[in-house]
């Protein structure tokens, strides 16, 4: 006979419906200690999670899918320690939809998620510490309207896009910058532009970038940084596909 553990070693459910162990995010990240996993069961919660280290944030793999589970609002993180988001759908509320900033080593881990950018550039990493991470693998993003774009970057910390797609359907022209640190992108397909500026860089291998929908430069550097880019394509439509700044190297 199956039934529910309801150890505080186990970990807890998030339903909105009131048939789990809380019925807000929040309220069970406050409840949780380390080593914990949070279920969330489908709905939107319309709220803006403080991430705790070491719990994380999981739809039910069914729910992973398609996804049924949606957080409207900002996730924030700026404590020392790793968390990881799967199978969620984030989705900016008028502010960022992740935000990574502080001091601290803090890492985040985002598997399986779709990175909805509604009416707000996605992601903000703002943390000066340099060993500081976000990690997006398998996933989604869906840059919704103009004005906004993937993420903004001005940590000495790597952000890691490993095989995902950034799609781009509200035609934005704007870039995601990294104004320090090094953005990798991997086995990925981007369909917005990207800059560095300052000591950023980027280091692309086996990827494309292609913005022909709205013939931009697809990757422009500037400042003092050095990127590498292996085996990949920039489309940019009648726009030139590159621009290198004096002073930058690629």
């Amino acid at each position: 006979m199956g039934y529910r553990d309801y150890s505080t070693a186990k970990g807890h459910i998030v339903d909105s419906t009131n048939h789990g162990d809380f019925t807000s995010i929040q309220a069970a990240i406050n409840a949780a200690s380390a080593g914990q996993t949070i279920f969330i069961r489908p709905g939107t919660y319309v709220e803006n999670p403080v991430l705790k280290a070491g719990v994380d944030l999981v739809a039910f793999i069914t729910d992973a899918d398609i996804p049924n589970v949606i957080i409207q609002g900002q996730c924030s993180f700026a404590a020392a320690g790793t968390v990881g988001i799967s199978g969620i759908q984030l989705t900016t509320n008028n502010n960022f939809c992740l935000l990574v900033s502080g001091s601290s080593a803090s890492i985040v881990y985002l598997s399986d998620c779709f990175i909805n950018a509604t009416n707000n550039t996605a992601i903000s990493y703002t943390s000066s510490s340099a060993s500081s991470q976000i990690n997006i693998t398998d996933s989604v993003v869906n840059i919704a309207t103009t004005g906004i774009s993937f993420f903004s970057k001005t940590s000495t910390g790597i952000l890691f896009l490993r095989y995902c797609s950034v799609f781009n359907p509200g035609n934005s022209t704007t870039a995601s910058n990294t104004s320090a640190g090094t953005v990798v992108v991997s086995y990925s397909g981007v369909a917005i532009p990207l800059t560095t500026s300052s000591s950023g860089s980027i280091s692309m291998t086996s990827s494309n970038i292609n913005t022909s929908a709205t013939n931009t430069t697809c990757l422009t550097t500037a400042g003092t940084g050095s990127s590498t880019i292996d085996y990949s394509d920039f489309i940019s439509g009648t726009a030139s596909a590159l621009s290198i700044g004096s002073g930058t190297t690629l």
